[in-house]
C-alpha cells in the first residue's frame, strides 16, 4: 500500500447517531490497486501500519475492537459496508 501522503482531496466523513449509538462513516481515495487496499483493510498487521490496532472480524457485517493511534480512541466497531 502507498504511504499516507497529502492529497488534494482529504478524508471525507460524517458522524451521526442511531438508536443511541454513534456512527462514523469515512471515505477516502488511495493511489493503489483495489487488491492492495483491500488487503490493507482486512489484514490487522497491515491495517496497524496506518490506522491502529484491530482484532476481530474485518469482513462486511463483522465486529472488531480497535485502538486508533492518532486519537487513542478504543472501542468496538462493526463493518456495515465496504
Amino acid at each position: 500500500m502507498t504511504t499516507n501522503t497529502p492529497r488534494s482531496v482529504g478524508t471525507l466523513g460524517d458522524l451521526r447517531a442511531a438508536d443511541g449509538k454513534g456512527i462514523v462513516r469515512l471515505e477516502d481515495r488511495f493511489d493503489t490497486a483495489i487488491e492492495d487496499l483491500w488487503s490493507a483493510l482486512t489484514d490487522p498487521v497491515l491495517l496497524a501500519r496506518w490506522l491502529g490496532e484491530v482484532e476481530g472480524d474485518l469482513r462486511e457485517g463483522g465486529v472488531f475492537r480497535a485502538r486508533y493511534f492518532a486519537s487513542g480512541w478504543e472501542g468496538t466497531c462493526r463493518v456495515q459496508a465496504c
